[in-house]
């Protein structure tokens, strides 16, 4: 779909009801206003208009309104279509208005200007060009309609303006100079404005964003460095009388496989610690683990016999790019990595999961894929929250790709998710080039 197809018929949100309905309040002020001065005029001055005509079309666009307001009721949200056609119809109609009341001589084609700034501030860039457009024609044509008979006003039925009026004919003219270089200025710089607001409030959304993002990580830390500092004392207790266990077993000379189990145990609370440093690791900063080189070539081929080793799936790393020169905390990159690739393999056990590296411009791209179900747009747009998971109680706590996403940041990049239901997904760890010090071997 092209951007001028997107721009005139995609939905928008809830909230452009709430300026829809402003607008029908603004034409329930016109219709009053309208009747108004149709009074006023029949009151105060010699001018006999066409009233009939006048007061039909009038009530035409009052039951428009009518029409309008129920359409609204029955819509979560108002299509930027709806809003054109209705902005359209007001300017038609305001055109019908002014011919049948003076044409060009009508004091009140000023109020062209009001669809104009309405259309700039809540409609797009194609909208509001376009309506600023016909109101611009609307005026000009008013200067070529043959005129109505309106008695009283010094104008001659059945000829064009420049006829019935040459004295001051330069000066209706140039006022729909004036007209139509003010509708351009309003439309082009209300524009600009809209655009510089819309992009200082992205700016302020992806702050609050990165903000919460920081509160969690702040959380995250102080339950793992509390997990860790509870569960130490307990494990060393376990790992001692392990370590004597096993000791006394050897000497004694009994059976080997309580030899082996004592052995099992003392294996198993060293890993329980190492998880515990690992997960403190990633919630913070990578205390205790300083900068080193690394290959590209040599981190892949690392982070897949690692991964292999504890899963028992081979994966080919590609590189698609010259290799790379890294300075970064490798094991924390490793363990990031690691986890990328444990969600391809549970997304998809029996298949083939892929990790490829690449140059994005000025970023790397390290890509994991897999050929799993894929995730909905409910999931997707969850995705990366901390402790959000779709996996089952027992095999995983969310923390993935909150935790890639988090490092990749810190590193100028961003995290991309692609996935589609039903043919897998693809998740981008993506880091500048200039933040990890990367040079290309020659």
């Amino acid at each position: 779909m092209t951007p001028l197809a997107v721009a005139i018929s995609s939905p928008i949100p809830e909230s452009s009801k709430i300026t829809f309905a402003w607008l029908l309040k603004l034409r329930w002020g016109a219709v009053i206003c309208q009747l108004l001065l149709i009074g006023l005029v029949s009151l105060f001055y010699a001018i006999a208009l066409p009233t009939a005509i006048v007061l039909s079309f009038i009530a035409v666009q009052a039951v428009s309104n009518l029409y309008f307001q129920f359409l609204a009721k029955r819509r979560a949200g108002v299509e930027p279509l709806l809003f054109g056609l209705v902005m359209i119809w007001d300017v038609v109609h305001l055109t019908v208005l002014l011919y049948f009341t003076g044409g060009a001589m009508n004091p009140f084609t000023f109020l062209y200007l009001v669809h104009v700034a309405l259309g700039a501030l809540v409609m797009s860039q194609v909208w509001a060009w376009g309506l600023a457009s016909l109101t611009v024609a609307g005026y000009a044509l008013l200067f070529r309609l043959p005129l109505p008979p309106v008695q009283g006003s010094g104008l001659v039925a059945g000829q064009s303006m420049p006829a019935c009026n040459l004295y001051g004919n330069l000066h209706l003219q140039g006022m729909w100079v004036a007209y139509s270089l003010t509708a351009i200025f309003i439309v082009f710089f209300l524009g600009r404005i809209q655009k510089a607001l819309a992009g200082h409030q992205q700016t302020l959304f992806k702050l609050e964003e990165a903000k919460a993002r920081g509160e969690k990580m702040t959380s995250l830390a102080t339950l793992a460095a509390g997990a860790a500092h509870e569960l130490s004392t307990p494990l060393s207790t376990i790992a001692v009388a392990a370590a004597e266990m096993e000791d006394q077993l050897r000497e004694s000379g009994v059976d080997p496989d309580l030899l082996a189990d004592a052995r099992l145990i003392r294996d198993e609370v060293r890993r329980c610690g190492a998880i515990l440093r690992q997960l403190s690791t990633d919630a913070g900063e990578q205390p205790g683990e300083s900068f080193g080189e690394i290959a590209l070539s040599e981190l892949l081929a690392t982070l897949c016999r690692e991964f292999a080793a504890e899963t028992g799936q081979l994966i080919e790393p590609e590189l698609a790019l010259a290799d790379l020169t890294l300075f970064v905390p490798v094991q924390a990159w490793i363990r990031t990595l690691k986890g990328l690739l444990k969600n391809g393999r549970d997304a998809d056990p029996g298949g083939a999961v892929t990790c490829r590296a690449s140059r994005d411009g000025d970023f790397l791209a390290i890509s994991v894929g897999d050929r799993g179900a894929g995730f909905s747009l409910e999931v997707l747009a969850r995705a990366g929250e901390p402790f959000y998971t779709t996996k089952g109680p027992g095999r995983g706590m969310g923390l993935g790709l909150f935790l890639a996403r988090t490092l990749a940041e810190r590193y100028g990049g961003e995290l991309r998710i692609k996935s589609e239901m039903g043919r897998g997904s693809m998740v981008t760890f993506l880091v500048a080039l200039d933040k990890i010090s990367g040079v290309l071997a020659e």
